[in-house]
């Protein structure tokens, strides 16, 4: 008999990213999980994601870094995983590089 490993995931929820810097855009709690995916419909105007993140809810919050680089995500319409750079970031905040106006991001996460 094979044991199943079972992991919830979280109701989705919306947040609104903008290309103003990360004390003033919408973040998420990603501390309790494993990992997650990001849904884009419209990309209004951003290019890319720049991640950020927090160690609180009210942290200023900085540019994730691996390897020496920035960790960002090329926008296209569409699923896009939640980098591995973030695994052990208590908030995440995206950035929506570009964006004319606020960019819609649609997150899912499993933990």
């Amino acid at each position: 008999m094979a044991v199943e490993i079972r992991r919830d995931v979280n109701p989705n929820f919306s947040l609104t990213a903008n290309s103003a810097a990360a004390t003033t855009t919408a973040r998420f709690p990603y501390g309790p999980y494993a990992g997650g995916i990001v849904y884009i419909a419209a990309s209004s105007g951003c290019t890319q994601i720049n991640w950020h993140s927090a160690l609180t809810q009210n942290d200023t919050g900085a540019q994730v870094y691996a390897d020496g680089s920035a960790v960002t995500t090329a926008v296209t319409v569409g699923f896009h995983p939640i980098p591995d750079a973030l695994f052990a970031a208590k908030f995440v905040i995206p950035i929506a590089t570009g964006a004319t106006t606020g960019m819609v991001i649609n997150v899912g996460l499993k933990g």
